[in-house]
């Protein structure tokens, strides 16, 4: 959230969006003015200066791309599980993630995500099938609802066939990672993923919308 106002992002996101496909100024200070009334010309400027400012903050969005490949592979791409165990020994606040398949072999750096949140930092881990995990979860504190919660996928009726299939993790809402590897050997070191390391509020901000959303629709519960 770049303020303390959910109301202010959420406009500021929609002027960065008509900035992007209106180049008339005098239209955008026009369809300003229509959702905003009282606002006067200059008033409308000085919105438009702000959100050009917010457009330009975003250009410094970065993207790296990260690989998992087998050890006979030689590349100078920075590898899946490096980049994972970088993003959870620098969170601060939270640590956002999901597990489609998880095994023994994350079973360390699952003790050091248990750590932070002994340290206060919220986690949220989103699985597809809690029972299949629940053996690797068993010595991790995960019922404290304050600050390790477990989500797992409910489903519906109109979505027989759906499932929680994503790879990421979004450290302090500031990082994250999106790839193709699980949470077991295969994923971090045996097989070809390709993933990518984004560094970036506004992205981020939407991914984290579509698991408020999720949650918020009952489509994710929380483990008790």
């Amino acid at each position: 959230m770049r303020s303390q106002s959910l109301a202010i992002d959420i406009l500021a996101d929609e002027l960065i969006d008509l900035l992007s496909i209106e180049s008339n100024f005098a239209e955008i200070i026009n369809r300003i003015k229509a959702d905003i009334p009282s606002l006067t010309d200059d008033d409308a400027k000085k919105v438009i200066q702000l959100a050009s400012a917010l457009t330009d903050k975003n250009d410094t969005d970065k993207i790296e791309i990260v690989a998992t490949t087998p050890v006979s592979f030689k590349t100078k791409i920075r590898k899946t599980k490096p980049v994972l165990e970088e993003l959870i020994s620098t969170a601060e606040q939270t640590i956002l993630f999901t597990g489609y398949s998880i095994s023994d072999y994350f079973q360390t750096m699952l003790e050091k995500i248990n750590l932070k949140s002994k340290k206060g930092i919220v986690i949220e881990l989103f699985v597809n099938d809690y029972k299949k995990i629940k053996p690797i979860l068993s010595s991790i504190d995960h019922h404290d609802r304050h600050f390790f919660k477990v989500y797992e996928y409910s489903g519906k009726e109109d979505d027989k066939m759906a499932a929680l299939h994503a790879k990421t993790i979004i450290v302090d809402r500031k990082r994250m990672l999106i790839s193709s590897a699980n949470l077991t050997y295969h994923g971090l070191d045996g097989n070809i993923e390709i993933g990518v390391l984004v560094t970036s509020q506004t992205k981020i901000e939407q991914l984290y919308k579509i698991f408020s959303d999720l949650k918020r629709q009952k489509i994710f519960t929380l483990i008790e």
